[in-house]
């Protein structure tokens, strides 16, 4: 399952939004492209990530953000996972920069395959060297091979 979210991930190397709430629309922006939702649950879509952001901020910490949707016109989980080099104001829980953002969204009625994919996520933003690794990796290519290579290899 996590096998099959690394090679359908959606991947961008630089983010062109220097905010939160513009970051947020140009993942959601990708995340439509790559077929999880269509463009007509895009509102609906960037109104629940800005709802949950004014709950509580998803920046975890060591320069990443983690923010995730669930949705009823989901069409399967997507990841789009995407870098910004010079660091968004997210207001994370530690106060830096978010450099690394991992946008999940499921479909509602998979929550449990929505945890599995957090809590792997969770692991990575964790890894100092999965930080390290990916916002000096040259371009998506070597981003998605750093993604296959903390794939769990027995499945999740």
């Amino acid at each position: 399952m996590i096998g099959t979210l690394v090679e359908r991930a959606a991947l961008v190397a630089q983010i062109d939004a220097t905010q939160k709430e513009g970051a947020l629309k140009e993942l959601l922006a990708v995340a439509e492209a790559a077929g999880a939702f269509t463009a007509k649950g895009l509102k609906a879509m960037q109104k629940r990530l800005m709802d949950r952001e004014a709950i509580g901020s998803t920046g975890l910490g060591n320069g990443v953000a983690v923010p995730h949707v669930k949705a009823d016109d989901v069409t399967g989980v997507t990841l789009v996972l995407a870098r910004c080099k010079a660091g968004i104001e997210w207001q994370a829980i530690d106060g830096r920069p978010v450099q690394i953002v991992f946008l999940l969204v499921s479909p509602a009625d998979e929550p449990e395959l929505h945890l599995r994919c957090l809590r792997w996520i969770s692991t990575l933003a964790r890894s100092a060297d999965f930080r390290r690794f990916l916002v000096d990796a040259k371009d998506t290519v070597a981003m998605r091979e750093l993604l296959r290579e903390m794939a769990p290899k027995g499945g999740l």
